[in-house]
């Protein structure tokens, strides 16, 4: 299938794989949720095979279903990298569906990639970032020591200046997620850091990493979108709320390029203190 899979095959092939792995009931609506940006991840990629004889890392990957996805569609080889080791069943069902090795991986260590391979062609970094509680540039410096020249990070988030927070911000209203700190005790939870575009351009070039394309768009808020949902879609999709940025998420694409030969590494720990 990999090279050419439409919109209802691929459906159809990720129903497939959460069928293999024996995903819960309770989790499918989460992971149909999330499939809901795949066509836009795709689009922006490239067409069929556009991935096809490169080496790709899904970082932060939960079940797998954006690796399964795009081998089904652009091809490629591919490695996924969790907190959590797959169960042995999960395991398997990735296997069949092309993802060859998987990793686990805690993105709050100083060195969140240590043990993985060092030749990736791009890793993917799909609405990971805001979730976490961490100096980005230590993750992003160990990105750029497991790509290979020339290599590349792909990475979508929510935009920070999406027209929702512009409004909230407009009204002297938080944009910041009241439960990102539960007060129950429970671990850090939903988006604790959000970053503009500007603000992520900065923060990689720091890290040797240059931007190649970037894109604002506003998704689908849900698998079964009312009406007003669609025509909201729609307008922020056009090409002024485009150029304003207002759509909620930021998919991007960085080129790594040769670190300095002086002053580099920059001395840095986990609160982000230079």
């Amino acid at each position: 299938m990999a090279g050419g899979a439409g919109p209802d095959d691929l459906h159809a092939a990720l129903r497939r794989f959460w069928d293999d792995a024996e995903a819960p009931a309770d989790r499918r609506a989460y992971l149909e949720f999330q499939a809901r940006r795949y066509r836009t991840i795709i689009e922006f990629l490239g067409g069929p095979g556009a991935l096809e004889g490169r080496k790709v890392l899904d970082l932060g990957g939960g079940a797998g279903s954006l690796a399964v996805a795009l081998r089904a569609t652009l091809g490629g080889t591919y490695h996924l990298a969790e907190y959590d080791a797959p169960t042995a069943r999960h395991a398997a069902a990735l296997a069949r569906a092309g993802v060859r090795a998987t990793f686990q991986c805690d993105l709050s260590r100083p060195d969140p990639l240590a043990g993985l391979p060092a030749d990736y062609d791009l890793v993917l970094f799909v609405e990971v970032l805001e979730h976490l509680l961490v100096n980005p540039l230590l993750l992003f410096r160990s990105i750029h020591d497991h790509l290979v020249p020339a290599g590349a990070l792909f990475l979508t988030t929510p935009n920070l200046t999406r027209l929702t927070n512009r409004a909230k911000l407009f009204l002297g209203r938080s944009i910041r997620e009241r439960g990102r700190f539960p007060p129950d005790g429970r671990g850090v939870l939903g988006h604790v850091q959000e970053y503009s575009r500007p603000e992520l351009d900065y923060l990689l070039s720091a890290e040797s990493f240059v931007r190649e394309r970037s894109r604002v768009v506003q998704q689908v808020p849900s698998v079964a979108p009312t009406a007003v949902q669609k025509l909201g879609v729609r307008l922020l999709n056009l090409g002024p709320a485009r150029y304003l940025e207002l759509g909620d998420d930021l998919l991007a694409l960085y080129r790594m390029r040769p670190r300095p030969a002086a002053g580099y590494p920059v001395p840095l720990d986990a609160s982000g203190r230079v």
